[in-house]
């Protein structure tokens, strides 16, 4: 009975972050996209090496149509999309292997920010394995902001080009593709 204790113990969270942190390596490394510059021209920093899916979180107030419009965007310029689908739990705010997720924003993402999206990257290839795009719901109607944030979740680094899709400040962007076709 006793080592049905211990081991019932053993298995609970412990308290101790720093213990927990250093004993756990992530396989991917975490980059907040939304602080990346590109100078020059338009400069895509990392890759997906498979078609990711699109998972809408609950209280976004994003629609599937929403969704497709924003992927619209991108499809002629070479890019493809799996599924979208809506995810109506509670609790949706990781994404999952191969997938970007939009949700709301958790933490601060900038009070200037109208949404932000954060990349998770393989260690070893650098290709990117799964993204979260933030948004607040007073965004989710703005022109170009889901387009943005899925260039973002593409790999694209802001572009300081007045009208360019990638710029960083929503009143000086526009949908300027400039440098953002998709290359082999």
């Amino acid at each position: 009975m006793r080592w049905l204790l211990l081991l019932l113990l053993s298995c609970l969270p412990s308290n101790n972050t720093a213990e927990t942190a250093n004993s756990f390596k992530a396989p991917y490394l975490v980059v907040d996209a939304y602080k990346a510059f590109a100078i020059g021209k338009p400069q895509r920093a990392y890759k997906w090496q498979m078609v990711p899916t699109i998972r809408v979180c609950l209280g976004t107030e994003v629609t599937k149509d929403r969704v497709k419009k924003a992927m619209r965007f991108w499809e002629p310029l070479g890019y493809k999309f799996d599924s979208i689908y809506m995810d109506y739990k509670i609790g949706c705010s990781e994404p999952l292997y191969g997938e970007i997720i939009i949700t709301l924003p958790e933490g601060d993402i900038g009070s200037t920010n109208l949404a932000a999206t954060r990349l998770y990257t393989d260690k070893i290839s650098n290709d990117i394995i799964k993204a979260k795009i933030f948004i607040y719901p007073r965004s989710v109607k703005k022109q170009r902001v889901l387009e943005h944030e899925i260039g973002h979740a593409l790999g694209w680094e802001h572009y300081r080009q007045k009208f360019h899709m990638m710029h960083p400040t929503w009143n000086m962007g526009g949908y300027d593709t400039h440098g953002l076709r998709k290359t082999p």
